[in-house]
C-alpha cells in the first residue's frame, strides 16, 4: 500500500504493519467481548482507526487465557464480569455512544 492509501484509510504504515502481524485470535476476542458490551462487531471493525487501538491493546493483554476461558460462556457474560479486560472502559464509552 502507498502511503497516500493509508492515508486514505485513516492508519499509519506502522498500524497497518502491526495489522497484518496479529495472531488471528486476537481480533476474534476482541469482536466477542465488544458483542458482550452491546456491541455491533461489524461497526466496531469500520471505526477502522479506533479498532486498531483496541486491537493493539488487546493484543498486549496480560489476562489471555481467563479472557478465552471467560468468553467460552459469551452467552451468560455481562459486561460487569470482565473488569479483567484491558479495553472494558473504551468498549463502555463506545456502547454509550452507539445508544445516544
Amino acid at each position: 500500500m502507498t502511503d497516500r492509501d493509508l492515508e486514505d484509510l485513516g492508519i499509519t504504515r506502522w498500524q497497518m504493519e502491526q495489522f497484518v502481524r496479529m495472531p488471528e485470535h486476537v481480533g476474534d476476542r476482541l469482536l466477542q467481548m465488544a458483542q458482550v458490551f452491546g456491541l455491533d462487531p461489524v461497526e466496531v471493525q469500520h471505526a477502522y482507526a479506533d479498532y486498531l487501538e483496541l486491537l493493539e491493546v488487546c493484543r498486549h493483554c496480560g489476562s489471555t487465557r481467563l479472557c478465552q476461558c471467560r468468553l467460552a460462556e459469551a452467552d451468560r457474560l455481562a459486561p460487569a464480569d470482565c473488569g479483567f479486560c484491558p479495553n472494558a472502559a473504551t468498549y463502555e464509552v463506545m456502547a454509550r455512544h452507539t445508544l445516544h
